[in-house]
């Protein structure tokens, strides 16, 4: 109900504001409502790549350990099967 009852006030309020007010006083109101509105998203594209390249980097280092671990476990299971450091 508070959030409703806000709602309307803010558009009575501005409803009265935009009456009152001059051509110039409008244009720089509306221009400071589009930086707003263009910072929001903004803001939403930046988290939407952050969150994106976050996910990638995981695959990414996931790949690369488990790339290193097979190689480590060939290099060992060489090493022990022939007691020398040569894998073939």
């Amino acid at each position: 109900m508070k959030l409703i009852l806000g709602i309307i006030i803010g558009v009575a309020l501005g409803g009265y504001l935009a009456s009152n007010m001059t051509e110039e006083q409008r244009g720089r109101v509306g221009g400071a409502a589009g930086k707003a509105a263009g910072s929001v998203k903004q803001s939403k594209l930046v988290t939407a790549v952050t969150d994106n390249a976050s996910k990638v980097t995981d695959e990414v280092t996931d790949r690369v350990t488990d790339a290193v671990d097979a190689a480590g476990d060939k290099v060992a299971d060489a090493v022990s099967a022939d007691g020398s450091t040569t894998a073939s």
